[in-house]
């Protein structure tokens, strides 16, 4: 809400008021009589242009007492409205500043309890990454474990492949014995036959 300034025609009224009450019209005595407001530059410049552009009075001539009246009436109506409006800025001032205050307040609440979301999360992060960490060390000894477990299947097919060679090896030589085992039953029953015609024989003759 913008406070309403002191105009020209204020000061110049103001100080016909002053001048027709037979006093000087000083800046002071202009401020006051416009209710203490106004800015003592303001109030002095439209002073000097009051005092330039007013004609020189003739001795005796003043403002009629009803004229003079009428215009300390505006001139203290225009004062109480600068104040009321200057009262209401104010108020309206100090009513954000208390919305300000407590938005403020809920702010800084609102941060807190981000920080300490903040600082939880942090702390859920470190112990996932301790998680992390351990699961990847679990992972790297099950992968040792399992190399080793691979080369020793290895190295056992490797050992059932020789020793089926080697039983395979004294299959076939266990089968050629046996061979020559028949073979050699067969001629010594032949030679048993042999043996015994000649017995025959040798009794016959």
């Amino acid at each position: 809400m913008a406070r309403p300034g002191i105009t020209a025609a204020h000061v110049a009224a103001a100080a016909e008021a002053l001048h027709a009450e037979g006093q000087q019209p000083t800046i002071r005595g202009v401020r006051e009589r416009l209710g203490d407001t106004g800015s003592p530059n303001t109030i002095q410049r439209h002073l000097a242009a009051w005092r330039k552009a007013r004609p020189a009075a003739a001795p005796g001539q003043e403002l009629p007492p009803a004229l003079a009246a009428a215009i300390a009436a505006e001139l203290a109506g225009a004062a109480t409205a600068a104040r009321e409006a200057a009262q209401a800025e104010i108020d309206q001032a100090q009513a954000e500043a208390a919305d300000l205050a407590a938005a403020g307040e809920v702010l800084e609440g609102e941060r807190d309890e981000l920080a300490a979301q903040a600082q939880a999360l942090r702390g859920e992060r470190d112990t996932l990454t301790g998680r992390v960490d351990a699961l990847q060390a679990e992972g790297e000894r099950l992968r040792a474990v399992l190399d080793a477990a691979r080369e020793q299947a290895i190295t056992a097919q490797q050992a059932a492949a020789v020793a089926q060679a080697q039983a395979q090896a004294a299959l076939e030589r266990a089968t050629r014995a046996e061979t020559l085992a028949a073979q050699q039953a067969q001629e010594l029953a032949k030679a048993q036959q042999e043996a015994a015609h000649l017995r025959g024989r040798l009794e016959a003759a």
